[in-house]
Parts: structure tokens; sequence; C-alpha cells
């Protein structure tokens, strides 16, 4: 499953990486994709609930936009 989104903070490089991270973590998440804009796409094994999403970004500082 493919879910996109925007993470409407990213000022850096480093706020992409974080963010990344903390996406994968999420289970059944197999890829994050992050550009400067803040366009993000995961895939994922199942369905991902929004409120997964904004917790894992929480824990980065992060918000998102769905």
């Amino acid at each position: 499953m493919k879910k996109n989104f925007t993470i409407t903070n990213i000022t850096c490089d480093a706020c992409i990486k974080i963010s990344s991270m903390v996406l994968k973590k999420i289970p059944g998440v197999t890829n994050v994709e992050i550009n400067k804009n803040g366009e993000t796409a995961i895939e994922s094994e199942r369905e991902v609930p929004e409120d997964e999403i904004e917790s894992a970004l929480a824990k980065a500082d992060k918000t998102v936009a769905f």
C-alpha cells in the first residue's frame, strides 16, 4: 500500500533524515521517500492509520497534513 502526505515543517536534510527514521519504525512500513518540500510517500505491507503516522512524526517534532 502507498500513502502520500506532506510533512509541513521540513526545513533541512536533517529533518528529512529524522522523519524518515521515525516513519520506517512504524510496523509494516517498507519504504519512505521525503523531498525538500515535505512531500512524503510511504509504502507499507498494511494500511497505516493517520494517527499512527502523526504519533511517529510528533516524536521527531514534525507535523503532517493529509
